[in-house]
């Protein structure tokens, strides 16, 4: 196999079950400013977007799909830096620790721990963000930019919490998805095209991401929208947070059931005796890349290819 080829499901399973393992042992202040890195990262995509349609001025109203596609087409910058450099988004660990729970990677107390360490983290970045990028750089003070932040905070905010929470779980599909796809590349141009086409996609929709929000309401409120920080937690915060638990939840157990079901103690209880993977089609390369950490231990017992 050339090094250009893609890890196979079962491999990218054992990459983040390894990657969850090394998450929870980091040290909380190293998690906690990877998570600050994180926020400032994945929020300067917001600040693209709303740049595009804040000064897009009439075409916004004429021609509203076509703005929407060029500011979906620069948003996933942010995230494809975070993911690049290592740093820690709370959307994404919401898909890898709990993998790495269900293989007893991670114990219970430390996915908590985790989600709020990081989440408080993003918070932070992406506060800095609304501060020095969008408010005191100017970047957001314009009267167009103003009127649309604004608009945009009590959109976001005026949703109910259903379609909220159902937004949130396509947007968290989606971004796993991303996470997915980037985790089994092997070189950093495929890396990048694999982030970039399920995040285009959940922009364009027009989907909730949690940290994402914490920009572009905060920035609308600074600006003058008739948001409150209560309306925004309950109203926005909440709804979209569970909501995109709920959606990497949905991609990551399957993908241990389908690869790394062997393991599962369900499995054995059910299969006594049987050892065998959960799939035939499971192929593991000889040269896959075991890191730093432990992915060795976590690839299952599987044919190799020769």
């Amino acid at each position: 196999m050339s090094g250009a080829d893609t890890y196979t499901p079962a491999e990218v399973t054992a990459l983040l079950v390894t990657a969850a393992e090394k998450k929870v042992k980091q040290a909380y202040h190293i998690t906690f400013f990877k998570a600050w890195m994180a926020g400032w990262m994945v929020t300067f995509g917001a600040v693209l977007v709303q740049i595009i349609q804040g000064g897009a001025g009439t075409a916004r109203t004429n021609f509203p799909s076509l703005v929407t596609v060029v500011s979906s087409v620069f948003f996933p910058v942010g995230l494809i830096m975070l993911f690049l450099t290592g740093q820690e988004l709370v959307t994404a660990n919401f898909l890898i620790i709990p993998m790495g729970l269900i293989r007893r990677r991670v114990k219970v107390w430390e996915l908590p721990v985790n989600w709020i360490i990081v989440f408080f983290g993003n918070l932070a970045g992406a506060l800095c963000t609304v501060a020095f990028m969008g408010h005191y750089s100017g970047l957001e003070n314009t009267a167009a930019m103003v009127t649309y932040s604004a608009g945009v905070a009590v959109t976001k905010t005026t949703q109910h919490w259903g379609p909220c929470l159902l937004r949130g779980i396509g947007c968290n599909f989606l971004v796993c998805s991303a996470i997915w796809l980037g985790t089994g590349a092997r070189d950093t141009v495929s890396k990048m095209v694999a982030l970039w086409f399920p995040v285009f996609a959940f922009v364009m929709i027009g989907f909730e991401h949690v940290v994402v929000n914490m920009y572009y309401i905060p920035i609308g409120m600074i600006n003058g929208a008739d948001v409150s920080v209560g309306k925004y937690v309950s109203q926005s915060m909440i709804p979209s947070m569970i909501g995109n638990i709920i959606g990497a939840v949905l991609l990551g157990v399957p993908m241990v059931l389908f690869y790394d079901g062997s393991t599962l103690p369900l499995f054995r209880k059910l299969h006594p005796g049987d050892s065998t993977p959960s799939t035939d089609t499971v192929i593991l390369h000889d040269n896959v890349d075991p890191g730093a950490g432990t992915v060795g231990d976590n690839l299952p017992t599987a044919h190799k290819k020769a």
